[in-house]
This record gives C-alpha cells, sequence and structure tokens, in this order.
C-alpha cells in the first residue's frame, strides 16, 4: 500500500504565485476598505436616529473601554502570525503548528484572566457614576461592559486564525474573512437597534456577528492550511518565551501612534486652546489620507516577507521591499500632490465652511504623510521577520514622546507652524533610523535603494494593461468571468 505523507513533513505546499496572491490580496483589501467605509457612513445615522444623542454618547464612551482590551494579547497574535509564516516557508510545518498550538494555550489563559477581571470590576465599581452616565441602567451596563470584553477576547482567536493562512500564501481570503467578520458584527448590532433594542441588545448582536465571523475564519482556515490544527499536543513553554520578545515590542508601535496622533491633540488644546484643535485635527486628518494606500501595500507585503525570509530566499526579499517602498512613495506623493490642489475645496465640503485653511500647516503635515508613505513601508522588513525589537523602543520614544513632547514646546513657540513642524521633523527622524535598520537586514545600500525607489513604478502600469488584454480576450472568446 501506498503510505500515507507526513502532513507535518518539512516539504512546502503548494501556492499560487506571488503575482496572484498579490492581485487576490488587493481585491481583499478593496473589500475591506469599502466595508469600513460602509459601517462608518452607516453608524451614526442609525444609532443617533433610534438612540438620541445622549444614549449613544454613552454607548461610544462605554465602547471605549474594552477597545484598549485589544492590546491584552500582548503582541502574541501577530508575533506568532509572522513566525508561522517564517516557518512554513521554510517548509517547517511541525514548527509553524507549534507556534500556533503555543499562542493558542496562551491565549485561552489570557482570556480567562481578562475576562474574570472585568466581571470582578463590573461588580465592585459603580461605573455608571463614575462616568456620569444617565441613560444607562447599572445593571444593564455590566451586562454590556461583560458582552464587549467577550467582543474583544473572541477576536484574540480571530487574529491568530488570520495569521494562519499566512502559512499557505492563503492570507487573501484571510483578509476577506476578517472584513466579512467586521460587516457581520456591524449587521448583527444593527438588527438588533432596529428591532427595538438597546445597548444590551445591540451589543450581544455585535459579539454574535464577531462569533459567526471567527468560525467562518477557522473553516476558512481548515480548507487553506488543514494541517494547522487546534491542540496542546505541541505546545510549549519555550516557544511562548521565544516569542515574548517580538510579542511585546510590537506594543510599543499602538503605544507611540497613541503619543503621536492623540498625544498632539491633547498638546493643540492646552497650548492654543481646544478651538485650535478643531481646526488642527481635520487638516491632519484630511492629509493623512495619503497614508491610506500605503497601508494597503504594507498589509500586502508583511505575509509575503516573512515567507520569502523563512525560505531563505533573499533575493526575493530585497525585491519585495525595494518594489513595496518604490510603489508606496509614488502613491503617498501623488495623493500629496492630488490634496495639495484640492485640499482647501475639500475641507470647505467636509466642515461646512466652519475650518479654515491654514495652508502653512497644512503643507507640514502633507510633508509629513508622504515621508511616513516611505519609512513605514520600509518598516515592514524587521518587522515582518519579528525583529523589530530595537525599532519598536525608538518608535515609541521618538515618533511618540519626542514628538509630542517638541510639538508641545514647538507650539508654545510658533503656534500651528511649531506642531507642524514638529510632526515632519520627528517623521524624518525615523526615516532614517527605520530605513537603515532595513537596508541592513535587506543586504542593501543606501543607492542602491534610493535609485530603485525614485523611478515611477510603471511595472504596475505593464501588469495593469496585461490583465486588460485577458480580459479582452476571454471575453472575445466567449470565456464567462468569473
Amino acid at each position: 500500500m501506498k503510505a500515507e505523507p507526513d502532513p507535518y513533513s518539512n516539504t512546502v505546499p503548494h501556492e499560487d504565485s506571488l503575482l496572484t496572491r498579490l492581485k487576490r490580496g488587493l481585491g481583499a483589501q478593496a473589500f475591506g476598505q469599502a466595508v469600513q467605509i460602509f459601517i462608518r457612513l452607516a453608524e451614526v445615522p442609525l444609532l443617533l436616529a433610534f438612540w438620541g444623542p445622549r444614549l449613544y454618547g454613552e454607548w461610544l464612551m462605554l465602547t471605549a473601554i474594552p477597545a484598549y482590551l485589544a492590546m491584552a494579547d500582548g503582541g502574541f497574535a501577530g508575533a506568532a502570525s509572522r513566525k508561522m509564516a517564517m516557518r512554513s516557508g521554510a517548509g517547517d510545518r511541525a514548527g509553524a503548528l507549534g507556534v500556533f498550538q503555543s499562542t493558542w494555550a496562551l491565549l485561552l489563559v489570557v482570556s480567562g484572566a481578562v475576562f474574570l477581571g472585568a466581571a470582578l470590576l463590573a461588580q465592585a465599581f459603580p461605573l455608571g457614576t463614575w462616568l456620569g452616565f444617565e441613560a444607562m441602567a447599572p445593571a444593564s451596563l455590566k451586562i454590556i461592559l461583560l458582552l464587549l470584553v467577550t467582543h474583544v477576547l473572541v477576536g484574540f482567536q480571530g487574529g491568530l486564525l488570520y495569521g494562519g493562512f499566512w502559512c499557505s500564501g492563503c492570507y487573501p481570503a484571510g483578509m476577506a474573512l476578517s472584513a466579512l467578520t467586521h460587516l457581520l458584527e456591524f449587521m448583527g448590532l444593527a438588527l438588533m437597534v432596529l428591532l427595538g433594542g438597546g445597548p444590551v441588545e445591540a451589543a450581544a448582536g455585535f459579539l454574535a456577528g464577531r462569533v459567526l465571523g471567527t468560525v467562518l475564519l477557522w473553516l476558512g482556515l481548515r480548507q487553506a492550511t488543514p494541517w494547522l490544527e487546534y491542540g496542546f499536543g505541541r505546545a510549549s513553554l519555550g516557544e511562548i518565551r521565544r516569542l515574548t520578545v517580538p510579542a511585546f515590542a510590537s506594543l510599543a508601535f499602538p503605544l507611540g501612534n497613541a503619543l503621536n496622533i492623540q498625544g498632539t491633540r491633547l498638546a493643540v488644546g492646552l497650548v492654543l486652546g481646544p478651538p485650535a484643535v478643531a481646526v488642527f485635527v481635520p487638516m491632519r486628518t484630511l492629509t493623512r489620507l495619503a497614508l491610506q494606500p500605503v497601508n494597503v501595500v504594507n498589509r500586502l507585503m508583511e505575509p509575503e516577507m516573512g515567507t520569502a525570509f523563512g525560505k531563505g530566499d533573499t533575493a526575493l526579499f530585497g525585491r519585495l521591499f525595494t518594489r513595496s517602498c518604490q510603489v508606496s512613495l509614488w502613491l503617498g506623493l501623488s495623493v500629496s500632490l492630488a490634496l495639495a490642489g484640492a485640499g482647501s475645496w475639500l475641507l470647505s465640503i467636509w466642515t461646512a465652511g466652519k475650518v479654515e485653511m491654514h495652508w502653512a500647516l497644512f503643507l507640514l503635515l502633507l510633508g509629513a504623510a508622504a515621508t511616513n508613505a516611505m519609512w513605514y513601508t520600509a518598516l515592514m522588513v524587521p518587522y515582518a521577520t519579528n525583529r523589530h525589537g530595537r525599532i519598536a523602543l525608538s518608535y515609541s520614544l521618538i515618533y511618540g514622546g519626542a514628538a509630542l513632547m517638541l510639538a508641545h514646546v514647538s507650539a508654545e513657540l510658533l503656534g500651528y507652524i511649531g506642531v507642524g513642524t514638529a510632526l515632519l521633523v520627528a517623521e524624518l527622524a525615523m526615516a532614517g533610523l527605520v530605513v537603515s535598520a532595513a537596508l541592513r537586514l535587506s543586504d542593501c545600500s543606501w543607492i542602491e535603494w534610493a535609485l530603485s525607489i525614485v523611478r515611477p513604478p510603471v511595472f504596475l502600469l505593464r501588469h495593469g494593461l496585461a490583465a486588460f488584454r485577458s480580459i479582452r480576450a476571454q471575453t472575445h472568446q466567449g470565456v464567462p468571468l468569473r
């Protein structure tokens, strides 16, 4: 009889071509962006219409509390995803399974501890009184809080399942299912509200949608990577210890973002007054639109870089690095130039003419966004390979803390111009640090990298034309399009 193949043997599974995966990933990202836009546009009028401003405001305050618990996984789901991609890329399925099962065991323990702590907190302290709630009853508030905490904890499992799709190069399917999960969450919430339910029912529908989406992620993973299964047989404390440093280092990035984005708003308000925040925030939000296409590139490149690194394919790894930086730079510059031309018009329409354009601040913020578009993509090199410890420290200290302090001091001296200058200086400092680290890891020189990224990415046009010709050929031949 023919021997059954070992599902954990050191063989790399058959994968689609890189270009095919990237095309599918781009489509999944487009779906995810559409879902987020739909939710943002539909949520506010729906809840305001059925609940009114007071209850809706209390809901927003309450949902912000468990949102911070999303960091309670310690960054392990993300670190495990990258490690699994590298192990599977090297053909080590058993090692990837060990990472999966070890992380799952840790997340179960963490989830139990977080839920118990949240239950004790909700029972012991009068949160409604502290928060000044009037529309929500204390008993309902406790139930809502526990439902929302459970929603976050189920999300830990979804994050780990999403990482499992990287092992077979099927991350586009994982992206699409993750976006579908967000849509199901909102649909569950919206259905309860439309049926006349209050916050308790809405939280229950919100949780039900995430549970359903997580089940779909699990079913999808069984199809994409059937050998990545739940259990404790290959879990080990040693695996968890090896993930600890990159996992905790990952937490420095949301910390740096909070200091740079939320902290700067606070600094502007304290120094220049609350009305100044109403000018600063819309302008920064508008300029950061230049980063949206860059974020798409980064999410596509992260699993591919991890897999290439695991395979030891240094040529592909370096090519992914330079090409992604090239695309991100030109996308960021293109959107920045478009915003420079239409920024005043967009700001006037968006704010109904209530915010006047401050051109010096706006151009400085655009420069900061364009700089970020270049260096943040280079960050994927150490991040995708779990070698981002030192960069993470710099991210929180320089991009976060130093930018906040410099913005505060500069605002006192130069007003809006000082704030914009401080943020641009922080971006330039991070660009030097991150790109230098990425060049060392990818064995590329500054000159080679600079010459690569300054060229327009005409290869995208070639691929687009090839795809268009393929569609036309299929249409003329009567081939049904899928």
